[in-house]
């Protein structure tokens, strides 16, 4: 049974970050295949920057590994991005595989108020990187996980920490810097004039 990992985000830029934790959460749970699916519209968050063509181009850059497949699933979906909605079409596409879903501490202790939160929990594993060396981060993940969830659908990595966001990296490039990007990436962003 192949392992295949679903990372989504709305990677406006994708940075070294991204990556990083990709790659770590790869090795902790030995994915095959990571899907890496850009967000059409996150239910989360305002968009503030690039296209979702430009932000699916700039993952391809990033993320330039036999490892990752770029996915645009979710784009050509087009409207609110649920990963519920995702995970169900990845299964189609491969339903003998063993599913994984990537995440940051940040959205793992928010997941209880995902849309459809127990089917994601019934599609897929969840692995979630404790990006901090705080040992009450890692505990307070633990905790959150046995009292709201009550599963053993996740699993909990501790990964490298990377002191760098999407929004940093943003405001670095109002500011004509470049920050925490792989060259081609910074290399497309100049090209096309986006972030200014």
């Amino acid at each position: 049974m192949m392992k295949i990992a679903v990372y989504g985000g709305s990677f406006d830029p994708p940075h070294k970050g991204h990556r990083l934790l990709a790659d770590n959460l790869a090795d902790f749970c030995g994915a095959e295949k990571v899907l890496i699916i850009p967000t059409a519209m996150s239910p989360f968050k305002q968009s503030s920057g690039a296209s979702p063509e430009d932000r699916l181009s700039m993952c391809e850059l990033a993320f330039n590994s036999p490892l990752f497949e770029v996915s645009d699933v979710e784009i050509s979906r087009g409207g609110k991005s649920y990963t519920v909605d995702t995970l169900r079409q990845v299964k189609k596409l491969y339903p003998e595989s063993d599913l994984y879903l990537f995440m940051g501490d940040d959205m793992l202790l928010s997941l209880d108020r995902w849309y459809c939160y127990e089917e994601i929990l019934s599609l897929c594993t969840v692995v979630a990187a404790c990006r901090t060396e705080k040992l009450d981060k890692l505990q307070e993940m633990r905790d959150y996980v046995q009292a709201r969830l009550g599963t053993d659908k996740v699993r909990i990595c501790t990964s490298v920490p990377v002191e760098v966001s999407s929004t940093q990296v943003r405001e670095h490039l109002r500011q004509g810097e470049f920050f925490g990007l792989e060259e081609s990436v910074c290399e497309y962003i100049r090209a096309r004039g986006l972030y200014k």
